[in-house]
């Protein structure tokens, strides 16, 4: 296939290789894994992975990148992203009309929103119905009232959950190699609904909680947490080139650089070595979860 050549901040450039990316449907891509793919966050971390990994004087072509797309689809939590995405998008764009709400509240049931955080949505678009509003606009408006799900306390189920703060990552191996138990960070964010729900439903299970307390080292890395790293710890973005000024950008940067993932919640496993073991995405489903926690001796 096509050699891909990305010039940096040429909009052209940009342009022409979206028109050749979507072509890749003639490949046997829909329409719908198009658009997952050319959300920013995949495609850039898809790219940088590839060209951090590809050889001096190897080519970066599209069957390369249609390669590595292919296994990036065969994730468990592939099809969970794609729909979160696809619907996400859909609700940035349908008019907030409470006479539509029948048929626009099956998005967010799409989005495993839960019902009571459904009803209380309701309630609020019920006074603030605005065909000239997209839901994400009035969406980012109820937010700002804090009706939705509370941060999540400190002293709840333990602390468990607490913020770790700015931490070192090569620090947290070490102490989970001290505590001979293996590292398993969460990556999550205040604003992350996907995340309460987790908790709520899953974590919060009485099995799940005492697997976390006792047979792992288990860190809360928060990538919205905008507590400022000191000046001599701000760095740029291997990505980007932007500078690293909150500890949520450091634990995001983490994620994505080490584990090539860019989803909140996102639970990764690392043995003594730093080797990952396993990892999981956002899931409702206990028995999945608990099968994740269990580990070969």
């Amino acid at each position: 296939m096509k050699e891909i050549n990305l010039i940096p901040n040429d909009t052209e450039n940009l342009k022409k290789f979206i028109e050749d990316f979507s072509l890749l449907k003639s490949c046997g891509l829909d329409d719908g894994d198009i658009e997952v793919f050319s959300n920013g966050p995949i495609l850039g971390t898809i790219l940088v992975e590839l060209t951090s990994n590809k050889e001096s004087n190897s080519k970066l072509t599209f069957q390369i990148l249609y390669d590595k797309i292919l296994k990036f689809k065969e994730l468990e939590q592939y099809e969970l992203i794609k729909t979160t995405i696809l619907v996400s998008n859909e609700l940035s764009k349908r008019p907030a009309d409470i006479d539509n709400w029948e048929k626009d509240k099956v998005l967010l049931q799409k989005l495993q929103v839960p019902s009571d955080f459904i009803d209380k949505f309701y309630t609020y678009l019920k006074e603030h119905s605005n065909p000239e509003k997209t839901y994400k606009q009035v969406f980012t408006d109820f937010q700002k009232t804090k009706s939705i799900e509370p941060k999540p306390s400190e002293k709840e189920h333990g602390g468990i959950f607490k913020n770790a703060g700015n931490v070192n990552y090569n620090d947290l191996l070490n102490k989970s190699i001290e505590l001979e138990k293996p590292l398993l960070l969460y990556f999550t964010g205040y604003a992350c609904v996907n995340a309460r729900k987790i908790e709520q439903y899953v974590l919060s299970n009485n099995s799940i909680m005492e697997k976390l307390k006792n047979e792992f080292y288990f860190v809360n890395l928060y990538v919205d947490n905008k507590k400022s790293l000191p000046e001599d710890e701000q760095t740029k973005s291997k990505r980007n080139g932007k500078l690293i000024k909150y500890v949520g950008q450091k634990h995001s940067e983490l994620q994505i650089d080490k584990f090539k993932n860019n989803f909140q919640p996102y639970f990764v496993i690392i043995d003594k070595n730093g080797d990952k073991i396993k990892e999981q995405g956002y899931t409702t489903d206990i028995v999945l979860f608990e099968k994740f926690l269990t580990l070969d001796k």
